[in-house]
């Protein structure tokens, strides 16, 4: 991986007037870093849909990674109603992850996921429609979805695979206690996620969703707000995402 030292402002966004305080997972906007293409950062899914006649392009680009058992080997099965079968850049870019080798990750509740949006200028965008992350527990055998379930969000692009950090999302504070209840010894729990846009939104070069680390929860409703987060190395080429927040003054 790059050795890579990077810094990311995060700030509560509340999108088309829909609040989110009671998603599982919610949109922060931040501040766009590069170095943070395929083998830079611990990718979760990468998938790519360009309606084009012939194998599976529909037009709704969607795809998920789902732990098989070994991590290294995931399946592309897709939970929460996604479509799916759009994954593509093989291993190097859909994969499971043990909590414990997220860098940067001191409990499950700090988990987030960065959703890179490439349609080939940053004029461009994408309608995500849906997110999630999921927590599979190796020794109680079971698995805890966390999902995005505000309103379609037009995500620009921000100039490529390797340029993102702008579009993310954190556990709100109930989940973030409820990832931690769930997964207390981060070399039990396995990650992954699936993720899917809007039909017709997409013709460029690969989206990807990788995870990351944040401090805290991110319960924007009752006056709460994530503080400015940073993105800082943690050991040789390893890139970490790290955020604060702060009860915002009412």
């Amino acid at each position: 991986m790059k050795s890579t030292i990077l810094k990311v402002a995060v700030t509560a966004a509340i999108v088309t007037g829909a609040s989110p305080a009671f998603a599982n997972l919610i949109y922060a906007d931040g501040v766009q870093v590069t170095g943070t293409g395929l083998g830079a950062v611990q990718t979760v899914v990468t998938v790519q849909d360009n309606n084009l006649k012939g194998g599976t392009d529909n037009g709704t680009e969607s795809g998920c990674v789902t732990y098989s058992g070994t991590l290294s080997n995931p399946t592309y099965a897709c939970a929460m109603g996604l479509q799916g079968k759009d994954n593509t850049a093989g291993s190097a870019g859909n994969n499971t992850y043990l909590l414990n080798s997220i860098t940067g990750l001191a409990d499950a509740g700090q988990l987030g996921l960065v959703v890179n949006v490439s349609e080939g200028a940053p004029a461009n965008d994408a309608k995500l429609t849906d997110l999630y992350l999921s927590l599979y527990n190796i020794t109680l055998g079971t698995t805890k979805y966390f999902a995005y379930t505000g309103p379609d969000l037009i995500l620009k692009d921000t100039d490529g695979v390797g340029v993102s950090g702008k579009h993310t999302f954190i556990l709100n504070d109930a989940e973030a206690l409820a990832a931690k209840a769930f997964c207390p010894v981060l070399s039990d729990c396995v990650v992954a996620g699936g993720v899917q846009f809007a039909f017709g939104t997409t013709e460029a070069t690969p989206e990807t969703v990788y995870i990351g680390a944040f401090e805290g929860g991110g319960d924007t409703g009752g006056g709460e707000a994530p503080e400015p987060a940073s993105i800082a190395l943690f050991g040789a080429g390893l890139l970490a995402l790290r955020g604060m927040r702060r009860k915002a003054k009412k």
